[in-house]
């Protein structure tokens, strides 16, 4: 299946019909709108004089970036300044256009720019208005701005799934508490239109990357008094002793899995990455039936007591599977696991990804062509759905666009050169 065969009919999707002006800038609500454009929502993109700033990150030509491309596919886009006398006529306009209003700024500044709730429900008190901060809306970091980096660092996913580099940790990337906030500010906008649908009443909608950043880490993330009482201690003492000593992030973080972290053994024998003889693959597989299938592919010997990740015996048995697993090619290792029904996988980069079979048949990628800088491949939508196809629509809008188009679909056609003379719209 080409990338054409699988983009429906214009108003096909499940938002077909639904209006949606977005109000932010980066990658979280922005993601958020390419989603929803993907269910067939119109997205009016409203970007500051000097552009969102995505399109100065890896630039492809002026005010064009890889990084805008591949966020803001299939919306439109509407250059405004928000500090100009007029903007407001503009946003008023916009906000009685649109079913939901995605706005991403900090608190302090929606008042300031009159973006806030109270003026978007002025102007249609049936909008959906979804606002995003960094850290949540209340409590003494709420007027924190924030990105995704600072919120991996303070929820304590970045404590679990950082790479380190000089003894402290690296950022993950992708972002994703970033885009994991685009998904669910998506399921949160489509929700509360519903609501609305059912009872004409729209609602203020908050999202937030902490928010997000606790969602994903919910199986690791929690304390369970009945038995995490002593541990707990054991460790926050042990780890006072390693930062007064000087000990780096690795080590740190390797107190915890060992001392907190159920079911270590698990992850270090049957699913985690092992190196082959021309690469890397990755294995899952926890449940009694895989793991007896692993011991079998690989004659690897069985250690006496999983749990116990410290002991000699045990990483003797993890040397014995790394040293099997060396032996052998990538592709006969998957050849061999998947006929014994052992889940597994290529480890790809992502140049290689966006290449693969699988990916493109199932229009997880998708190719555009762009009218500054050609044709380019990005991610597709992340679900499928059966009678109201996603797809991307088109390549990400270039700066300004579609600005005259919108003005006059909100009613201000007629004083478009007025309000570009004075420089509100670009």
């Amino acid at each position: 299946m080409t990338a054409d065969d699988a983009v429906p009919q214009a108003g096909t999707g499940a938002l077909a019909g639904t209006r949606v002006v977005e109000l932010a800038q980066n990658a979280a609500i922005p993601y958020c709108g390419r989603l929803l454009a993907g269910m067939g929502a119109d997205v009016v993109k409203v970007e500051p004089p000097g552009g969102d700033a995505m399109r100065r990150l890896a630039q492809l030509g002026p005010l064009e970036s890889k990084a805008y491309a591949t966020i803001n596919p299939g919306k439109r886009a509407l250059a405004l300044d928000l500090d100009a006398p007029g903007s407001a006529d503009v946003l008023d306009g916009l906000f009685r256009w649109a079913d939901i209003a995605l706005v991403a700024f900090k608190q302090s500044d929606l008042e300031r720019f009159g973006i806030d709730y109270r003026s978007a429900q002025e102007s249609n008190p049936s909008i959906v208005y979804v606002v995003h901060t960094a850290f949540g809306p209340d409590g003494p970091d709420a007027e924190q701005g924030g990105y995704d980096v600072l919120v991996q660092a303070f929820s304590g996913m970045g404590f679990i799934m950082n790479r380190s580099s000089g003894g402290v940790p690296l950022p993950t990337r992708p972002a994703v508490n970033d885009f994991g906030t685009g998904m669910v500010s998506a399921l949160a906008a489509v929700a509360a239109l519903r609501h609305r649908d059912l009872t004409g009443e729209g609602q203020r909608v908050d999202t937030s990357l902490l928010g997000t950043a606790f969602g994903l880490s919910t199986p690791i993330v929690g304390f369970f008094d009945a038995v995490d009482r002593e541990p707990i201690a054991e460790f926050e003492e042990d780890l006072r002793h390693l930062r007064s000593a000087g000990v780096d992030f690795d080590g740190q973080r390797e107190l915890y899995e060992t001392r907190v972290l159920a079911g270590q053994g698990a992850f270090q024998l049957y699913f985690r990455h092992y190196g082959t003889s021309d690469g890397l693959i990755a294995i899952a597989g926890l449940s009694a039936g895989l793991i007896a299938k692993f011991h079998e592919v690989t004659g690897v010997a069985r250690p006496s007591d999983p749990s116990a990740v410290e002991d000699p015996g045990f990483q003797t048995v993890v040397a014995a599977a790394e040293a099997v697993f060396r032996s052998r090619s990538t592709a006969d290792w998957l050849e061999v696991l998947r006929e014994a029904g052992v889940p597994s996988s290529r480890y790809n980069t992502p140049v290689e990804s966006i290449r693969e079979e699988q990916a493109e048949v199932n229009g997880f990628v998708t190719d555009l062509e762009h009218p500054v800088f050609g044709s380019y491949r990005t991610v597709g939508m992340p679900f499928l759905m059966e009678r109201t196809p996603t797809r991307i629509a088109g390549p990400s809008p270039t700066f300004g666009q579609h600005t005259d188009e919108v003005l006059a679909e909100i009613g201000l056609g007629s004083v478009i050169g007025d309000l570009r003379r004075r420089g509100v719209v670009t």
